[in-house]
């Protein structure tokens, strides 16, 4: 509770009911919020000036004092990349290379346990996210939950697109790849985790919950 709101509540009045937050908005206080449980790393981040509510920095940029030498005026990092949703409505806005029907594991290496995860092609992997069936139209043999419990595979796979076509330049390549590398590294499915810093673990939804700040929509 916030100071104006102890005060509201101890003069009888009703605290004025807070702004709805927006879509990317609502990504980045779930992130925020993750990370301070997690670690409390994140309150270096919050205590910055404007970016109380707004998340757009590398993985070890949003844990350290270090985010606003990163957007120098010269230099200055985006978070304007598209979701797993736009991607898989809209086949226009993918760039020309990959194509859509390479498979998975052609882009991304996958662990043992998640094997049938790289046999799907692009399309599928963001046909598959959050669909409780998998597959196109809900009618192919895995389930989401089995092959990618938390979608961090269609995520990542965003971010990849994000970069190619540099509607986000927040996250390098190399950056994303390590991501997905150590997460893979690490059991993957609902067990895997990044650190993006000593001691801090992401999870698969924290990793998620992260790469969300980096799109607009």
């Amino acid at each position: 509770m916030t100071t104006n709101d102890q005060q509201d509540r101890a003069s009888g009045e009703a605290a004025a009911p807070p702004a709805p937050l927006s879509a990317s908005g609502s990504a980045r206080r779930r992130f925020t919020r993750a990370g301070l449980g997690a670690s409390g790393v994140l309150m270096t981040l919050a205590s910055q000036p404007g970016m109380a509510a707004t998340v757009c920095a590398s993985p070890s940029g949003s844990l350290s004092n270090g985010l606003q030498t990163s957007h120098r005026p010269d230099n200055p990092l985006t978070c304007g990349g598209n979701s797993p949703g736009f991607y898989a409505n809209n086949p226009a806005g993918w760039p020309s290379n990959p194509a859509s029907t390479r498979k998975f594991k052609d882009i991304f290496t996958v662990n043992a346990s998640q094997a049938a995860l790289g046999e799907l092609t692009l399309d599928e992997v963001f046909k598959t996210h959050g669909n409780p069936h998998g597959g196109k139209g809900g009618k192919g043999p895995f389930k989401s939950e089995d092959l990618d419990p938390h979608n961090v595979a269609s995520h990542v796979l965003a971010a990849y697109l994000n970069i190619q076509t540099k509607r986000s330049t927040v996250l390098t390549e190399t950056q994303l790849r390590a991501i997905w590398h150590e997460y893979q590294f690490n059991g993957g499915g609902k067990l895997g985790y990044y650190s993006p810093t000593a001691g801090v673990k992401w999870y698969g939804d924290d990793i998620v919950a992260y790469l969300k700040t980096t799109f607009h929509q």
